[in-house]
């Protein structure tokens, strides 16, 4: 940005003076061209809660011939696709279902069961962190559960 509240981008090796409105989308284009041409092509490190690499996420789109070379061009033949289309299902009605609770609902559910990498808080830590008795976040946390169950139809 120059002192007149002018935005500069760069074009063709020069600096041209834009609106913010022109700056704005020209580098939430480029932005969505790395993410095009590198992001969704490479894999990414899955981390603990104190920084230590736990895995690898693969990347988002990936090549036939890296898929074979890595033995998973085919589903696993243990893997029932009953059970595979099950798991969808519910998975679908629970997302669903949470977007269906309160703001303070869902803090809990995600606090308790989405957190450190899907092993949640217990609700001991939960009560010590948000300075709510244990006995009251064990009966939200019972509450909002048998809600969820209602709203999933179960």
């Amino acid at each position: 940005m120059t002192e007149n509240n002018q935005f500069l981008v760069h074009v063709d090796g020069q600096l041209v003076p834009v609106t913010g409105e022109v700056y704005l989308a020209y580098y939430r284009s480029k932005r969505r061209m790395r993410y095009y041409e590198r992001d969704i092509k490479t894999e990414s490190a899955v981390r603990d809660k104190n920084g230590k690499i736990i895995g690898y996420k693969p990347a988002k789109e990936d090549s036939l011939d890296r898929l074979i070379e890595a033995g998973k061009d085919y589903a696993n033949e243990g893997e029932n696709i009953e059970d595979a289309a099950f798991h969808t299902i519910m998975t679908n009605k629970l997302h669903k279902a949470l977007c269906l609770l309160t703001e303070n609902e869902r803090k809990l559910i995600e606090a308790l069961f989405f957190l450190n990498s899907g092993y949640g808080m217990t609700v001991r830590e939960y009560a010590n962190k948000s300075g709510i008795p244990f006995t009251t976040i064990q009966s939200r946390k019972a509450k909002i559960l048998a809600k969820l169950k209602k709203l999933m139809g179960n």
